[in-house]
């Protein structure tokens, strides 16, 4: 579903400067690919909630209000 022309290696190389754990990198990278919410709580077997909670830690790992604006950062 990558039409955001956001490679892996270019997610990563940016990512990396925040200190993700490792969830929290794949989860990000599904983000910024175009998966929803849902969708990300559907394949790793968790609720949405849950999704929610590491994008807030996520986004403030990153210093950024929300998925747009994390989306920016690796553009």
């Amino acid at each position: 579903m990558n039409n955001t022309g956001i490679t892996k290696e270019r997610y990563l190389s940016v990512a990396v400067k925040f200190h993700f754990t490792k969830r929290e990198l794949e989860l990000g990278y599904l983000k910024v690919s175009g998966f929803s919410n849902r969708r990300i709580a559907y394949m790793f077997g968790i609720s949405e909630q849950t999704v929610k909670n590491h994008f807030t830690h996520i986004y403030e790992k990153a210093w950024v209000p929300g998925r747009k604006e994390f989306r920016e950062l690796f553009l």
